[in-house]
């Protein structure tokens, strides 16, 4: 980047700026003691040559003189006592009366030069004018050098009457001398130009250099860096303003030339910076000493963080450059991003991030001698009911809940971290006996089970433990947590609240289920598993009306593979959207070939409700089954009306548009149910099997269901009995005249496509 030019001290017609004009000029009128000798000088030397020659005209002509010093010093003298001139105007006629008695003077002496070869033949007389005219000349043009004014008039006074002098006495004497004073004329003035000319490149120069120091003290001062330059021997040379703010010090704490360690001790004594952080920074400066430029960030009390760049100047001896700046905000950005990254946002917990860094930290230190560490897996048990019962924020009160209880029970030196979802990783470090991690499992299944008071509810879970030792069960990271989550897998298998130690045996069981897991991915994909349809009957006509379509799968080794066991696994492969859209597909297509009057049902989830495109996969699937939207029943659960985000209500808003009927799947299983009723659009209640149980055999739950079929019925809903499976229970049904709808194994069970077209084509009451 170029330098902005620095403006010229003189105008352009060579003239000097008024300031310094009115300067030069007071200072010609008050120097009255130089003009005193100078005049005392002459007065005697032409006295004595006068003496010398016998001529009283000389004698007459240095009273002349005498008497226009006598003028010039009282001009002066009164200018002196006076004050300096006040502006140009005025310092101009100083300048005049001042070149008019220049040349007067200059003119008197040169006169009596004149007369001296005129009138006398007096060689010393000769002699001491031409020499005392020169040398006064020479005098008053260096003096008045800074001006033009009065310049010529001095050279012609001075040696116009010692030329005519000269060619009077006439003779080759002086006419050499005056063909020597020819170029001494013009050396003159040359000499004079020559000054002037320096003087004012001298001015130009200074006046540069004081504006450019201007503007780089102004640029150094107005920088957000703070910066200092230091000599070889650690004297500050140069420091500015914001130096001195970034470090909390004043200006007589850091004057130009001031050692770097009484500096430095002057931020210890003030408690400014601590020792351990100026340490830091005089090895960043040693850094600089062998020719290495560096880079030391560290903290003031305050909870400042400043960094340092130390830059070696070239040259030997030459020092450094400091640049200091205020990186507090790029410090907390990144404490704000590590802890983002290593931080679980809803327990305050470390993460699985730094688990992991921390385990391969603990597994590094340790070597043989060395106590053991112990991985704890913990899983909570029924936590997705508690989050579609609850909702997901009472869930997440949950889990912080949880995360308080672990970590006042491990201790100091264990690490208790959210692995993910509800799943916590508890490092136990250092153990003497591995046996240690059950000592610590079985308390934690203590405090687990105790309940959870959330917003009202109380909630008790249970907790599933794994725990695995190092380094018997492993010496690496990979090795040790799969063989913990493996020891999970199977706390979990054996029910609720367990705890269980990895074992060898373990690893064959986990294969087992990692194959179904990799059979039921291509089942998913191949749309090998299958759907079947239960019928739904009329209560009045004990004819089909509909069917509910049910997922069986019919796995190549293991056989009839029951829905509470894949359907679980499918959501945990993160698979339900596209087996949720298969289904609803097939259903939708076998429906199209019954007749007008038969529905289906489908199930959907909470996950597919969480995707966004419900209404466009029923809309879809009742496309390319060319199906009318009044012949499906979307079925629903509790679990995905408290899963609402915002988003559910009107999803289903938007399917009800559709033209489809939205259920209300196994009510009376979860929380508020009558507030579902009341608040979501719904068009029937299916009234789950655990109350069909009772009906006709326990009063408690005969009213319950009368009850809610009285209630929907006003709200005009319809209501099916699910689970039917005695002819008593379909008796108590019947008489209660309100429940339009049943569904059980007492008529049929869930059957192929085929069988589900057969009992259509039949039209025959499937009951007596």
């Amino acid at each position: 980047m170029a330098l902005t030019r620095v403006p010229s001290a003189t105008r352009s017609d060579g003239s000097l700026p008024d300031d310094l004009y009115i300067a030069f000029v007071d200072d010609l009128l008050v120097d009255v003691d130089a003009l005193f000798f100078s005049s005392l000088v002459v007065t005697i030397a032409q006295l004595v040559a006068a003496y010398a020659a016998q001529s009283a005209i000389l004698w007459l002509c240095a009273t002349l003189s005498l008497i226009v010093c006598a003028f010039r010093l009282w001009f002066m003298g009164m200018h002196a006592r006076q004050r300096p001139s006040a502006n140009v105007a005025a310092a101009r006629r100083q300048e005049r009366i001042y070149a008019i008695g220049a040349v007067a003077s200059l003119t008197a002496l040169s006169f009596w030069t004149f007369l001296a070869f005129y009138a006398s033949q007096d060689s010393f007389a000769r002699l001491i004018g031409t020499t005392m005219t020169i040398a006064y000349a020479f005098g008053m043009l260096t003096r008045s050098f800074a001006t033009y004014r009065g310049m010529d008039l001095l050279l012609v006074a001075g040696f116009t009457p010692i030329a005519a002098g000269l060619v009077a006495a006439g003779g080759w004497y002086p006419a050499g001398i005056l063909v020597g004073l020819l170029p001494l004329v013009v050396f003159a003035k040359g000499s004079s130009l020559r000054i002037r000319a320096n003087f004012l490149s001298v001015i130009d120069a200074q006046n540069q250099m004081a504006v450019l120091a201007k503007r780089l003290d102004m640029a150094l001062n107005n920088m957000s860096h703070g910066l200092m330059m230091i000599d070889a021997k650690g004297h500050v040379t140069v420091a500015n303003r914001q130096l001195l703010n970034l470090l909390r010090l004043g200006d007589d704490d850091l004057p130009t030339g001031a050692s770097l360690r009484t500096v430095a001790r002057t931020l210890m004594r003030r408690k400014i910076i601590a020792q351990s952080e100026i340490e830091r920074v005089w090895k960043a400066l040693a850094g600089v000493a062998i020719g290495r430029d560096m880079v030391a960030p560290f903290e003031t009390r305050d909870d400042r963080a400043i960094e340092i760049t130390v830059h070696r100047m070239t040259g030997e001896g030459e020092g450094a450059v400091v640049v200091v700046q205020d990186v507090t905000e790029r410090r907390n950005a990144a404490r704000a991003i590590d802890r983002l990254a290593r931080v679980d946002s809803v327990t305050d917990l470390p993460n699985r991030r730094r688990f992991e860094e921390e385990l391969i930290e603990t597994l590094r230190g340790r070597s043989d001698g060395v106590e053991s560490a112990n991985i704890l897996f913990l899983d909570l048990d029924d936590f997705k009911q508690v989050n579609d019962s609850l909702g997901h924020a009472r869930g997440d009160k949950l889990l912080t809940a949880v995360a308080r209880r672990l970590q006042a029970i491990v201790r100091d030196s264990d690490l208790v971290a959210r692995w993910g979802g509800d799943e916590f990783a508890i490092l136990q470090r250092p153990v003497a006996d591995p046996g240690e991690a059950g000592e610590l499992a079985e308390q934690i299944l203590r405090e687990i089970r105790r309940p959870v008071f959330i917003d009202g509810y109380e909630v008790i879970v249970g907790a599933s433990v794994g725990s695995a030792s190092a380094p018997q069960d492993g010496a690496t990271p990979e090795a040790i947590l799969s063989n913990a989550d493996m020891a999970l897998y199977a706390a979990k298998a054996e029910g609720r609240s367990n705890w269980r130690a990895f074992e060898k045996s373990m690893d064959a069981k986990i294969q087992i289920r990692r194959l179904v897991e990799l059979d039921l991915r291509a089942a998913v994909a191949n749309d090998a598993i299958e759907v079947y349809f239960q019928p739904i009957v009329n209560v009045a006509t004990r004819h089909v009306s509909g069917f509910e379509a049910l997922a069986r799968w019919n796995h190549p080794v293991r056989g009839r593979v029951s829905p509470a066991e894949f359907i679980p696994i499918i959501e945990e492969l993160g698979l339900m959207n596209e087996f949720g859209a298969s289904v609803l597909r097939r259903a939708c297509l076998a429906c199209s070939a019954w007749p007008e009057d038969i529905s289906v049902s489908v199930n959907l989830s909470p996950a597919q409700f969480r995707s966004g495109r419900v209404v466009e996969t029923v809309r879809e699937a009742l496309a390319a089954a060319n199906l009318s939207s009044r012949r499906l029943d979307l079925e629903i659960t509790e679990s995905t009306l408290l899963d609402d985000r915002g988003t559910t209500r009107e999803t289903l808003a938007a399917l009800r548009e559709l033209g489809v009927r939205i259920s209300l799947d196994d009510f009376g299983t979860g929380y508020s149910s009558l507030s579902y009723v009341l608040a979501f659009p719904l068009d029937r209640i299916k009234i789950d099997r655990s109350f069909t149980i009772g009906l006709g055999l326990q009063e408690r739950a005969s009213i319950l269901v009368e009850s809610v079929a009285q209630m929907c019925g006003k709200l005009g809903m319809t209501v099916l009995v699910e689970g039917v499976e005695t002819d008593l229970q379909l008796r108590f049904i019947e008489r209660l005249g309100t429940i339009a709808e049943v569904q059980g194994f007492y008529f049929s069970p869930a059957v192929p496509e085929g069988e589900a077209r057969r009992l259509v084509a039949e039209k025959k009451r499937l009951v007596a």
